[in-house]
C-alpha cells in the first residue's frame, strides 16, 4: 500500500519517472491588431501525461472518497481508483495483448468505475473512445468500426446491445462487464470487471509521448457525420491546468474541506469527462455519479450529498428554477453553479439570482470537443469577470480572433464586430481520426474554426450569439443533420431529405425533417417519424415533426439552403 511518509514530489517521481518538462512561452502571433489575448497571465504548462497530472497529489487524499454512485451507494476511494486502474491497464496490455495506441471503448452511463477505466487505459498507452449509453446497435457499430476498438467496457444490462454491435461489426473483441448490485448472473462470454481490477499490477514500461492520443470522443464538429476527435495527453492536461488556474479554479482545497460535485452530465461527452471527472479528481473532490438523471434523483442528491459545485446545462438550470419541489433549502450548500453547452438567456440568469437571493455564484463557460474542451470561462475573482449574457474570458495560453464570415484571409475584426470565432492554444485537438480533409478545413494555420458567431467587448469578454455550423443541440446533446438525413434517405419512400433544428421551450432545439417522396410511392409524416424512432437515441428523434415537400432548396453546388427551410 502507498506510504504516506513519502513526500508528494518524491512519490510522484518514483511512481512515474516524471520529469518536469516546462512549456512557458507565451503564444506569439504574426498578426498585429485585434487578436485577443487572455487577461490573465499565461501558465508554465507542465509537460506530463494525463495520469501523472491527475495523481500528482494522490497522497493528500488517498483514503478519501473519490466517487460514489447516486443510485447504489457503491463508492471508490482515491486509493481504490489508483490501484484498480493499474490492474486494469496491466490486464489489457499483458493478458489481452493490446498494443500501444490500441483503442478501447467505454459504453457506460455515469458510474464510479468510469474513472478506473479512463485512467487505467491511458496510463498504459491505450486510447479511449467513449460511447453514448443510449445509442442503438447501428450507432455503436459505426463507432466501433471507425475507432477500431479492441475491447468494450459496459454494464451487465447493456451487454446484449454491446455484444450485438460487436458481432455485426465483425469484431471478436473482449467485452468487460461491470455488475450492478441487482444484476443477474453474468453471460458466459463476458469478462468480469471486478476480477480484472484485482490482479497483480505491473508498471507499464513502454514510452508514452505527451502528444500521443489519450481520448477519442466523437463529435460532428462544425458539420457532417460524427468524427473521432484526437485529444492528446498534452491537449487534455493543458486544458485541465488552464481551468484550474487561480483565476478560474472553483473548488476549495484545504485539509478539512472536500468539495462535493454531482457528476450529472454524461462522461461519454468531453465536458463531463474532462471538465468534471478529470478536473475534479485531480483536485481531490468527491464526485456523485448519476447513471440516470431525473428531478427526483436531483433532489435526492441535493438533500443527501449537499453539493458545493454544480456543473449543468440549461435544461437543468431551468429545472432548478421551475421545479416547485426544489426549494432554497435544497441548494443552501451550493457555492457555485456553472452552465455550459449553450448560452442561458439573461432573463433566466436574473431569475436564478432572484431565486437564490443573489447568494450563489453563477457563471457560464464555452468550449468545443475539439478544444479539450474549454476556451472561455467566466471568473469570480476578476473585475468584470462575470457579465450576464457573456460566455466568458479566454483561459490562459489561448488566443482568439473574430473574422468576417467567408473571409478567406481570416483578418481579425475589432471589438464589438460580429463574425466567426477562431481559436489557437495548446488544448486544440491533434486532428480528426482518419479524416484529414475535415481536419484541414477545420484547423487553418493552427487556428481552429469554431463555427460559432460572436463578438468581444472592451474587457475581453466574448458573446456567442449564433452558429454557422449545422449542429442541432438538444438538451446540450449534439445532433448532426447529416446523420439523420442519411437515415431518412434509407426509407423506401424517401427521395431526398433535409433536417434543421427548431426552437423548443424545454430542450433548446429539436430536429425537424423536410422530405421529398419518390414518385408513385406514399408515406405519411407519422410513418417516417416511426421509421427514424427505431434507429436513433431519444434525443435524435424527429420531435420537431416531418414536412413533405416537392423539393429541397439547394445551392448550385448542391448544398442544402437550411435558412430557407427555417423560414418555412
Amino acid at each position: 500500500m502507498f506510504s504516506k511518509k513519502i513526500q508528494p514530489h518524491k512519490w510522484f517521481y518514483q511512481q512515474f519517472n516524471y520529469s518536469k518538462r516546462i512549456a512557458g512561452k507565451r503564444h506569439q502571433s504574426t498578426s498585429t491588431g485585434n487578436i485577443v489575448r487572455p487577461r490573465v497571465t499565461d501558465l508554465k504548462l507542465s509537460q506530463c501525461l494525463l495520469h501523472e497530472y491527475v495523481w500528482n497529489k494522490l497522497d493528500k487524499w488517498y483514503d478519501k472518497t473519490a466517487l460514489i454512485c447516486a443510485e447504489t451507494g457503491r463508492y471508490l476511494t482515491y486509493g481504490d481508483v489508483y490501484k484498480k486502474s493499474r490492474s486494469l491497464g496491466t490486464f489489457l496490455r499483458k493478458h489481452k495483448k493490446l498494443e500501444l495506441s490500441d483503442t478501447v471503448a467505454i459504453y457506460l452511463p455515469n458510474v464510479p468505475e468510469y474513472a478506473v477505466i479512463i485512467l487505467g487505459a491511458t496510463q498504459y498507452g491505450l486510447k479511449v473512445t467513449t460511447i453514448n449509453p443510449i445509442y442503438t446497435v447501428d450507432e455503436i457499430k459505426r463507432q466501433l468500426i471507425d475507432s477500431n476498438a479492441k475491447a468494450i467496457f459496459t454494464l451487465r444490462s447493456l451487454f446484449p446491445i454491446a455484444n450485438q454491435a460487436a458481432c455485426i461489426s465483425k469484431k471478436d473483441i473482449p467485452i468487460i462487464v461491470i455488475k450492478n448490485d441487482n444484476d443477474t448472473a453474468m453471460p458466459d462470454q463476458a469478462i468480469k470487471f471486478e476480477e480484472i481490477v484485482e490482479i497483480q499490477s505491473e508498471t507499464n514500461k513502454d514510452y508514452i509521448d505527451i502528444h500521443d492520443v489519450a481520448c477519442l470522443p466523437y463529435s460532428s464538429g462544425t458539420t457532417g457525420l460524427p468524427k473521432g476527435v484526437q485529444l492528446t495527453h498534452h491537449n487534455i492536461v493543458s486544458n485541465l491546468q488552464q481551468i484550474a488556474s487561480s483565476e478560474f479554479k472553483l473548488n476549495v482545497d484545504t485539509e478539512d474541506q472536500q468539495d462535493v460535485v454531482p457528476l450529472i452530465l454524461p462522461m461519454y461527452h468531453i465536458y463531463g469527462l474532462s471538465v468534471i471527472l478529470l478536473n475534479m479528481i485531480s483536485q481531490g473532490c468527491k464526485l456523485v455519479t448519476v447513471p440516470k438523471f431525473s428531478s427526483n434523483t436531483f433532489i435526492k442528491i441535493l438533500e443527501m450529498h449537499k453539493p458545493h459545485i454544480l456543473y449543468a446545462v440549461p435544461p437543468i438550470i431551468l429545472m432548478l428554477l421551475n421545479n416547485q419541489h426544489i426549494k432554497l433549502k435544497h441548494i443552501e450548500s451550493l457555492r457555485q453553479v456553472v452552465c455550459s453547452a449553450s448560452p442561458l438567456g439573461a432573463a433566466d440568469i436574473e431569475k436564478f439570482h432572484s431565486k437564490t437571493h443573489g447568494k450563489k455564484n453563477f457563471m457560464q463557460i464555452y468550449g468545443m470537443t475539439e478544444a479539450s474542451p474549454i476556451i472561455l470561462h467566466q471568473s469570480n475573482v476578476l473585475e468584470n469577470g462575470v457579465k450576464i449574457g457573456a460566455s466568458g474570458l479566454l483561459v490562459p495560453n489561448t488566443l482568439a480572433k473574430i473574422v468576417a464570415v467567408n473571409d478567406t484571409t481570416n483578418t481579425p475584426l475589432e471589438k464589438f464586430k460580429s463574425g466567426e470565432l477562431l481559436v489557437k492554444g495548446p488544448q486544440i485537438m491533434k486532428g480528426y481520426h482518419n479524416n484529414p480533409e475535415s481536419t484541414s478545413s477545420t484547423v487553418v494555420d493552427n487556428w481552429i474554426r469554431t463555427g460559432d458567431i460572436g463578438h468581444y467587448d472592451e474587457d475581453g469578454q466574448f458573446y456567442i450569439t449564433d452558429r454557422l455550423k449545422e449542429l442541432i443541440k438538444v438538451k446540450g446533446f449534439q445532433v448532426a443533420p447529416a446523420e439523420l438525413e442519411e437515415l431518412l434517405r434509407n426509407h423506401p419512400a424517401v427521395l431526398d431529405a433535409a433536417v434543421i433544428g427548431i426552437k423548443h421551450t424545454n430542450f433548446g432545439e429539436v430536429p425537424k425533417a423536410f422530405v421529398v417522396l419518390k414518385p408513385s410511392l406514399k408515406a405519411t409524416a407519422a410513418d417516417i417519424i416511426k421509421f427514424i424512432d427505431g434507429k436513433v437515441a431519444p434525443y435524435k428523434k424527429l420531435s420537431g415533426g416531418v414536412v413533405i415537400l416537392d423539393n429541397i432548396p439547394r445551392t448550385a453546388s448542391g448544398k442544402i439552403l437550411r435558412r430557407q427551410l427555417k423560414e418555412l
